[in-house]
Parts: structure tokens; sequence; C-alpha cells
């Protein structure tokens, strides 16, 4: 399991537009860092909050066909297959986007979900 800092998943965060103003300027509301991993990040712009979710063991578990995805997750540095899940965010009820790490290269990005549809 990945142990990450609320600097390290603001930082990550960062990295992705928030759903309903486009910037990329995000933190985490402290007030709902709970310790069952379901934290709530905030958009420091427009003030929008959404789930991050950190417990990934857990989804891991309740999800059989994510190993399967990862494995199958190309990295966007090197081209390596494979990927570790390190925590995921639902931006809007239509996007869910998963912040990975690269097995070969270590390196960290973000993967919009492809299994994430509610239409």
């Amino acid at each position: 399991m990945v142990i990450l800092t609320q600097q390290e998943v603001e930082r990550r965060l960062g990295t992705v537009s928030c759903a309903v103003c486009k910037q990329s300027s995000f933190g985490i509301d402290e007030r709902f860092m709970g310790s069952d991993g379901e934290w709530r990040g905030i958009c420091r712009k427009c003030f929008y909050t959404f789930p991050v979710h950190t417990d990934m063991d857990f989804y891991l578990q309740t999800q059989p066909d994510m190993p399967f995805r990862l494995k199958e997750m190309s990295c966007t540095s090197c081209n390596h297959r494979g990927v570790t899940l390190d925590f995921r965010a639902t931006m809007s009820v239509r996007e869910s986007v998963y912040f990975v790490t690269c097995q070969n290269c270590k390196r960290q990005f973000p993967e919009k979900s492809s299994l994430e549809s509610y239409e």
C-alpha cells in the first residue's frame, strides 16, 4: 500500500484541471480527511469539491478488472506497460482520474479512467 502525504496528493492533483473552471490549483480539505482514505479535494479557484480516494488496496479488491487494466497502461515517458495505482479522484460524475506510477521508470502521471461512464 502506498502511503501518501497531503502535500504529495495536492501536488499531483495540480497535473489535472478542475471539472468546473479548468484551472489546476487544488488543496485537500483537512476537515474531511478520513482515516478510511476518503478525502475531499477542493479547487482553490472556484471552490468546487470532489472526492479523493487514497485506499487503493480496498478499491483493487472490489474492482476485479482493475489489476488487468493497470498491467496494460503504458507509461507516458518510457512506454513500458504496467503501473501502480497510487490514488484516484472523481473530478465529476463523468470523469475519474487515476494517479499512477510507472513500474519501470517511476514516473508519476495521471490517467483518465475509461471505466467510469454514467451515460
